[in-house]
């Protein structure tokens, strides 16, 4: 699916270095899911991280809802600030390959 419709990845870079990367999959017409945002700690608090999540708000602004997971208890505060709110009527749930 990457490069489709349903998969979006968007990076920033410093020059030929990667600085930050998100990446969200979609169902097309609803849903979003924040899978995974990342940010070069060297370049974490420059504000990397805020500008990646604004510009997949700004992808998915017609979708009824984005979902991520803040696999990091201390970044729900972060998330809250952009705008996110903690679902309280949903278990995010997993399965390890091994």
């Amino acid at each position: 699916l990457v490069g489709s419709e349903m998969c979006i990845e968007t990076a920033a870079w410093d020059g030929e270095k990667l600085i930050g990367l998100i990446n969200a999959l979609d169902d097309g017409e609803l849903t979003a899911y924040v899978h995974y945002l990342l940010v070069n700690p060297e370049y974490q608090k420059d504000g990397i991280g805020t500008r990646l999540v604004e510009m997949i708000k700004q992808k998915y602004k017609d979708y009824l809802c984005i979902v991520l997971t803040a696999e990091n208890p201390g970044l729900v505060g972060y998330y809250e600030k952009l705008g996110f709110d903690v679902m309280h009527d949903a278990f995010p749930m997993k399965k390890l390959s091994k």
